[in-house]
């Protein structure tokens, strides 16, 4: 069982997906409309609709439709936390030095640069865990590549003094977030069982 704090606000992404990265078993895609660009893709039926690391509840988004991100502004909810966490993997090799920044309402901001690791070789940078292993991915013609690949999650920690506004993230088409989860000051613990 593993800890998970509660009262966290997850971060809706929907209105900023840009990448399918999530595909049923045996659909089939183009090259390039998948995560890496080259026909390879997590499987739905393995991640499902939520996902826990980092101590938080992550919620993916839906297969077969675009529910990753990169590049973009996206909105936070407005409110005062201690800390961001990400669902977040690179691709085609590992994404080194990635630049994430948080604008707060006053216009100030905290800026985080954060290693990814590439989505099959877990390198364990510096604030990086793992949060989702899975036994192979899908590729564009249906068939599946049974090796293990993984997600990483990651905390940056915010000042809980100030409201948040908005999350930038790198420019970059191979480092690419799934999900985000902001966790309140004096967030408690409870127990969570095995991620459905």
């Amino acid at each position: 069982m593993t800890p998970v704090l509660t009262n966290t606000v997850p971060v809706d992404l929907a209105s900023v997906y840009n990448v399918a990265g999530i595909y049923d078993d045996g659909a089939t895609f183009a090259p390039s409309a998948s995560l890496d660009g080259d026909g390879f893709a997590l499987s739905g039926q393995l991640l499902g609709r939520e996902q826990d690391g980092s101590g938080v509840v992550f919620a993916v988004g839906p297969a077969n439709a675009p529910d990753a991100v990169t590049g973009k502004i996206v909105t936070l909810p407005q409110g005062k936390f201690d800390s961001l966490k990400i669902l977040a993997v690179g691709v085609n090799g590992d994404q080194e030095l990635q630049t994430f920044t948080v604008t707060y309402a006053d216009g100030t901001s905290s800026t985080f640069t954060q290693s990814l690791s590439d989505w099959a070789s877990p390198q364990n940078f510096t604030g990086e865990s793992v949060a989702v292993t899975m036994p192979y991915r899908i590729t564009a013609d249906g068939s599946k590549d049974g090796r293990n690949f993984y997600l990483f999650a990651y905390s940056f920690g915010l000042d809980s003094n100030k409201v948040v506004r908005s999350l930038s993230l790198p420019m970059n088409r191979e480092a690419l977030v799934f999900a985000a989860t902001l966790v309140p000051a004096g967030s408690p613990g409870r127990e969570l069982g095995p991620a459905k």
